[in-house]
């Protein structure tokens, strides 16, 4: 039976393809423009949008037994109806702890997220939510940039305590529930192998890179004005202030990876060994 992986242009969604393609698994990947798409040999592509699904759910559906959900804003209770009325036995649903942490689960990423984890419950389906710590590839969209044009880093919070987790290791636990019921929980929460401040992270890539990375302390209203609305404000205003409550604190850390695929899960450096050019400049 074929698995449907949505989101499958994204940071985890095109690895997740990969991943299952490369392991014979029939698999077929969605977007809302299927021409963006650039699947491996094997993978089918389908057009589909979550919140719009239409007729082509059901061809996106068709002959699908499990579904990776990737999370959007807006609803997807027709793409759940429909794919319950396609026999779909399993969901894997990616998430995020801001669904459930302090300060998170009432503002607008926690809402966002809280009403595709309710909408999946709702829907009868059987399903594992995976909720990944800081992704790795925060790194890349937070200071790439400024790491390429100035070889220095300015941050609010740096003291900020993070568990980096690599994003083929999420790929890699959801590659496994689908194809396998050994781990099936209602949720799995997703770390590295530890905890990091987010100014260490930095001396990481710096480290990688072979030059020092300073790392110039911002206040927080300083880190609002300097992002001049790059970032939607109350979603920033959110960061910001998760940032600032885990300084003093130690970021949590599981063996969730490593006991879901038999692999331990992999170290910063790994991912940021793997991406080095996105730092070089030019």
């Amino acid at each position: 039976m074929t698995i449907l992986v949505t989101g499958a242009r994204g940071n985890i969604g095109s690895r997740l393809v990969a991943a299952l393609a490369e392991a014979g698994h029939p698999v077929r990947g969605s977007a809302r423009d299927a021409t963006t798409l650039r699947l491996p040999a094997g993978a089918e592509p389908a057009e589909l949008d979550l919140t719009d699904p239409g007729p082509a759910a059901a061809d996106a559906l068709r002959g699908v037994d499990a579904v990776f959900l990737y999370p959007v804003i807006g609803s997807v209770d027709a793409f759940l109806e429909a794919a319950v009325a396609a026999g779909v036995r399993y969901l894997v649903l990616l998430s995020s702890p801001s669904a459930y942490e302090a300060g998170e689960f009432d503002r607008p990423i926690g809402l966002v997220h809280r009403a595709v984890e309710r909408a999946v419950a709702g829907s009868g389906l059987k399903h594992t939510v995976l909720y990944p710590s800081w992704l790795a590839t925060n790194a890349g969209r937070d200071w790439a940039d400024q790491i390429r044009a100035s070889r220095r880093v300015a941050m609010a919070f740096g003291d900020a305590s993070v568990t980096p987790v690599h994003p083929d290791d999420i790929a890699r636990v959801a590659a496994d529930l689908l194809t396998r019921d050994t781990h099936r929980a209602r949720m799995q929460i997703l770390t590295g192998p530890r905890p990091l401040r987010l100014r260490d992270a930095v001396a990481t890539i710096g480290d990688v890179l072979g030059v020092e990375l300073p790392v110039d302390d911002l206040t927080r209203d300083e880190a609002l004005e300097r992002d001049q609305g790059r970032m939607p404000r109350p979603i920033l205003e959110t960061l910001l202030d998760v940032a600032a409550a885990s300084v003093g604190q130690t970021a949590p850390v599981t063996n969730a990876v490593e006991r879901v695929t038999g692999r331990p899960a992999q170290p910063f450096r790994s991912w940021v060994e793997a991406h080095r050019a996105d730092f070089q400049p030019g």
